[in-house]
């Protein structure tokens, strides 16, 4: 620290009151509520404890200054003694020069730390697409090679250091030796500008911490069975490495990705040892998976051991034991000496501690691992595994009939019954009507009816069959009336929302008295209703599914599936066909998707609507899939970005994809996606991926944001229903356990405004209907979009002798 370069605090630098951190988290960093904390994002250092004294004198680096300038400032403000001052402050100054916290003013290290190369820049032949982790001396990219293939090019910072370029070596050359299984391989590596990089297989997921968490949300027994699975695979994937020779000694639940279907890939193998070919990796580590004899030697200052297959081997028992638990081994203080003699000298916390009594089997297994004596440990990670593999319980938990009860949590069931007890007949709402547009499925007393209905089939209840029929004859009473469908001062106009479609005009009210009519038994009714169904729909202009032609072939295919055989059909085939016909000779105009500017991609707006109606109703009425439809789905398949362990879609084409409220919805985001690749993959089969774009789809479905509101069309009750979706594809328990959490998630979403409170897409109906069908999961299905199963079962609720009538 030269006294005559002028340092600098940069503003990326938190400097704040350790008082302001949680209880808890303040009490374990320090004894002082007076102190504060020091820290800097994206660097591997960690955060510094300085005292109120201290952080004054450090506000006076916000701008460029020496040391010496510094100090006279802060005496002058203070009047204290310089020289004391500086005596008593330049061994704290130094280590934060050292953990470049403080830095020189005119360095590169003094501006925020960001990504050096530029969406669109190549790195040899690999185009950059996206920053995925930036620190102060590694960068590491999403990229995309010369023939179209994922890759991940990790390069040294634009602060090169020397240890640094000497990790990236060490990593290329270990990755050299490994199969690929259950690591990266290594693609290329080389220097840009001084700067070495390589250039590895890209692996989709999320870290192990993320993994965690979202198995310890789920419901019994999908929690423990995840967990275990996980635990399976760590164990399994470290065993390999071990097998080709390889320490990977950097074990830490950021440097293990967990992909769509669980599968485990161990990231970032800078500091592994080769112990047979001789490498010795850099020392490093997470203190919190660090051995006790790495830990003594730290403490002591002294020689760190090299990584052995037993220091290894404790680190990966405690990251069990933070799966397993949700906790570290200890309640570690988080100022390092004090954490470190907590690993050399402590126990292990019992389960029983964090209530992970449920793995209380595990505890024996894990506890060996986490010896302090290495002699004391497992020979290998084989014995661990297979110590482990004889406590696990997972055996008895798959296929088991778990005695933990599914039942409604209280705040879903009181949205159910709110919504229940307010569309009763005669209650005050029904009496004095709706707020235009008063008919309508989305907005009106069609989306009501249809909500009771599908209440009514699934609880056999009569006395709400009935309300759904009332509530549709209102609709239909005044059909030929425009506040039926419009209200202007809404912005709910022909002009936004097309002449005709399902949603929005009298089609929707003749398709859910079909619906009526059929769980009544009423053949007459029925009959009538299909053919009012297709006499009122209009051919339009619009394509989507929302407000035009895709959605109404979705509702000649729902009237299809209801059709008994006897019906005369020909009306509502014949229009199907007609409305398939129209719809692809404007797909087929276009060229391949990637070339179509600004066209929409999303379920209730575009190509994935088109394509997804394209097969429901193929799907029900059993004609020949147009010859271009696999074409146009791989097209699509192609324009999807990985997210965490899913996958997302842009809303426009030629647009990127964001991560935003939409990304996961049913109208615009990966939910519709989830329906379309269930879809093509039991209608066109396995060749094509679909199962996998229809996981990874489900996955962002499910991790997407949780700022989204809780109805069908926006928000999270739509995500649910994809959940579900392929939970009935897939016959998976887990994803209806994620179902259910979403569910519980909408139903605590804030409420909704009172001109939309009674919309089946954009209200609380679509949330009710979710918590109604989890009771009954097998037949439910996303609203007026996916088979609505009305032909799995015979009408219970039907009377005479129209009930016995078989369905198509």
């Amino acid at each position: 620290m030269n006294a005559t370069t002028r340092l600098l605090l940069p503003e990326d630098v938190a400097l704040a009151p350790v008082a302001n951190l949680p209880s808890e988290l303040g009490r374990r960093v320090s004894n002082d509520s007076g102190d504060f904390y020091v820290t800097r994002a994206r660097t591997r250092s960690g955060s510094i404890i300085v005292d109120a004294q201290t952080a004054a004198l450090l506000t006076h680096f916000r701008s460029p200054s020496t040391v010496v300038d510094a100090i006279l400032a802060y005496c002058h403000a203070n009047e204290l003694d310089p020289m004391r001052t500086l005596v008593a402050a330049f061994a704290m100054l130094s280590e934060l020069v050292a953990a470049r916290v403080l830095v020189p003013a005119e360095s590169i290290l003094a501006q925020p730390i960001a990504s050096s190369l530029s969406v669109g820049e190549f790195v040899g032949d690999v185009e950059i697409l996206e920053a995925i982790h930036l620190l102060d001396d590694t960068e590491v990219y999403r990229g995309r090679s010369a023939d179209g293939t994922a890759v991940a090019l990790k390069i040294v910072g634009a602060n090169i250091r020397r240890t640094t370029t000497a990790t990236i070596h060490n990593e290329a050359n270990v990755l050299s030796c490994l199969d690929g299984k259950v690591s990266p391989r290594l693609l290329a590596a080389g220097r840009l500008d001084g700067r070495s990089f390589i250039v590895t297989t890209w692996h989709s997921g999320v870290d192990l911490y993320r993994a965690v968490a979202e198995a310890h949300a789920l419901p019994e027994p999908e929690r423990s069975d995840t967990l275990l699975k996980l635990a399976e695979h760590v164990l399994r994937s470290y065993a390999q490495l071990h097998s080709q020779g390889v320490l990977h000694g950097d074990v830490h639940p950021r440097n293990i990705v967990v992909d769509e279907s669980d599968k485990i890939t161990v990231l970032d193998f800078g500091l592994a040892v080769m112990p047979a070919a001789g490498t010795m990796g850099l020392h490093g580590g997470i203190d919190l998976f660090l051995a006790p004899e790495i830990a003594r030697a730290n403490l002591a200052s002294v020689e760190v051991p090299l990584a052995s297959l037993a220091s290894e081997q404790y680190s990966i028992g405690a990251l069990l034991y933070f799966l397993f638990t949700g906790a570290h081994t200890h309640s570690f203080s988080l100022q390092q000496d004090a954490m470190l003699s907590q690993v050399v000298n402590e126990p292990p916390q019992p389960f029983s501690h964090h209530r992970a009594d449920r793995f209380f089997c595990l505890e024996g297994c894990l506890n060996r691992a986490l010896e302090k004596d290495p002699a004391d440990r497992f020979s290998s990670l084989d014995e661990m595994l297979q110590s482990f593999l004889q406590a696990s319980p997972r055996r008895q938990l798959v296929g088991a009939t778990y005695s933990v009860s599914h039942s409604t949590d209280v705040q879903s069931q009181l949205v159910l019954d709110n919504v229940l007890s307010r569309l009763r007949v005669p209650e005050r709402l029904y009496r004095d009507g709706l707020e235009a547009p008063t008919g309508s499925i989305t907005y009106g007393a069609a989306g009501i009816a249809y909500f009771l209905l599908r209440i009514a089939r699934s609880r056999d209840d009569e006395t709400l069959l009935a309300a759904a029929d009332q509530w549709l004859t209102r609709a239909a009473s005044a059909i030929s009336s425009d506040a039926t469908f419009w209200n202007a001062e809404r912005g709910i106009v022909p002009e936004v929302l097309g002449q005709s479609s399902l949603f929005h005009h009298a089609c929707g009210i003749h398709c859910v008295q079909a619906l009526i009519a059929h769980a009544r038994g009423d053949d007459v009714a029925q009959q009538h209703a299909l053919e009012a169904y297709a006499a009122a729909c209009a051919l339009c202009d619009q394509l989507d599914v929302a407000f035009g032609r895709s959605g109404l072939l979705i509702g000649c295919a729902m009237l299809l599936d209801i059709a008994p055989q006897h019906f005369e059909c020909d009306a509502l085939l014949a229009l199907g066909q007609r409305l398939l016909h129209g719809i692809w000779v404007q797909l087929d105009a276009y060229p391949p998707l990637e070339r179509v500017s600004q066209a929409t991609l999303g379920a209730a707006h575009g190509w994935c609507g088109y394509l997804f109606a394209t097969m429901r109703w193929c799907e029900a009425s059993g004609a020949a899939v147009p010859p271009r439809l696999v074409e146009r789905l791989q097209q699509l398949a192609a324009l999807g970005q990985p997210s965490g362990r899913g996958m997302l879609w842009p809303r426009k084409i030629q647009h990127t994809a964001t991560t935003g409220i939409l990304s996961a919805s049913w109208c615009n985001g990966a939910a519709g996606y989830v329906h379309l690749w269930t879809t093509a993959y039991e209608l066109l089969g396995s060749d094509f991926q679909f199962e996998r774009l229809a996981r990874m789809a489900a996955w962002h479905s499910y991790d997407g944001s949780s700022d989204a509101p809780g109805d069908l069309c926006c928000g999270l009750a739509g995500r649910a229903y994809a959940l579900l979706r392929l939970h009935g594809s897939t016959g998976e328990s887990v994803w209806l356990a994620r179902a259910r959490v979403m569910a519980e998630r909408a139903a605590a979403s804030p409420g909704l405004t009172s001109n939309r409170l009674n919309s089946l897409f954009h209200g609380d109906l679509g949330i009710a209907l979710l918590v109604a069908d989890l009771a009954a999961p097998e037949f439910a299905c996303m609203p007026f979009f996916d088979s609505e199963h009305w032909s799995k079962r015979a009408p219970s609720l039907a009377t005479g002798e129209a009930s016995g009538q078989s369905a198509r």
